[in-house]
């Protein structure tokens, strides 16, 4: 179990799924993230306006904190089952049916939804390898706002290599892991 940080759900425990295929965000990495987006100038609005998409969700920590912190809306994505179930009755628990969407599937294969993103958090196993082209290719999606920001955590080591049309405008590193702040260019800057 791990608690909810901030916000509306505040020291409410969530569950995680079993085993060590699923590595929940520490408290400790998932508070430096927050502080991150509290005080970043990159997101164009604050996060009670936003929608958000947990992508390798695992427990659903990010987007959990995102919806216990005033966000609009929370899709989770998943391949594990039990990932899933776990998500699942963690929002169940803390009553955010309604203000999510859980959808089990290779996060890394195209999926559909209507909804436009503004924060995309990525937390796929320490692994997988480089995500570049994923995140690419999730940037020029219909899904994904043009100003979007994606929040990677992945291990020190794990390599970053070819963004296409994306900037990587803050790293910071805590123990084996590292947060990556990614936005695509704005045609003005390109």
């Amino acid at each position: 179990m791990i608690k909810i940080i901030a916000g509306k759900h505040k020291r409410i425990n969530i569950n995680t799924p079993h085993g060590m295929e699923t590595r929940p965000t520490s408290i400790r990495l998932r508070e430096s993230i927050f502080n991150i987006l509290l005080h970043t100038k990159y997101l164009d609005a604050k996060i009670e306006n936003m929608k958000v998409i947990d992508i390798f969700a695992g427990s659903g920590a990010l987007g959990l904190e995102s919806l216990s912190r005033g966000c609009k809306f929370c899709t989770f994505i998943d391949n594990s089952k039990e990932a899933i179930n776990v998500i699942e009755n963690n929002i169940r628990k803390l009553n955010e049916e309604e203000n999510t969407e859980v959808i089990q599937a290779d996060a890394t294969i195209p999926f559909l939804t209507k909804k436009k993103y503004d924060i995309c958090f990525l937390d796929p196993p320490y692994e997988l390898n480089d995500i570049s082209a994923f995140i690419n290719k999730l940037a020029n999606s219909s899904i994904m706002k043009n100003n979007a920001l994606y929040i990677y955590e992945k291990h020190k080591n794990t390599p970053l290599t070819s963004l296409t049309g994306m900037d990587i405008i803050e790293k910071r590193q805590y123990g084996i892991s590292e947060v990556v702040l990614i936005k695509k260019l704005s045609s003005s800057s390109k």
